[in-house]
């Protein structure tokens, strides 16, 4: 954690809305990982449900805050409703990890 976000008393990402896509294996589920742990809300985009909500689970489970939205990332109305579906939940998406 950096001193900046330890002056103002919270982790760097508080209150900021990450959305992670293919973020239900690998490396983007790492990235959602660690965004949680930051302090973030997170969206999981992902193809595969299982793994997006597996993912999702440990990470409310472990006391953040995410949100798992189902879709193709190559489909430009699934890219559409994960933003709303994010800003519906959280009120903003200040963070796009285009890993899918």
């Amino acid at each position: 954690m950096s001193k900046t976000s330890q002056a103002r008393g919270g982790p760097a990402l508080q209150d900021k809305v990450a959305l992670v896509t293919g973020g239900g294996a690998g490396i983007g589920a790492a990235i959602a990982r660690a965004f949680s742990r930051a302090g973030a809300a997170v969206v999981v985009v992902d193809i595969d449900e299982a793994a997006g909500t597996a993912i999702v689970r440990e990470i409310t489970g472990a006391g953040g805050r995410a949100l798992f939205v189902a879709g193709d990332v190559s489909r430009d109305e699934d890219c559409r409703r994960a933003v709303e579906r994010t800003v519906d939940a959280f009120g903003a998406l200040d963070v796009l990890v285009n890993n899918a």
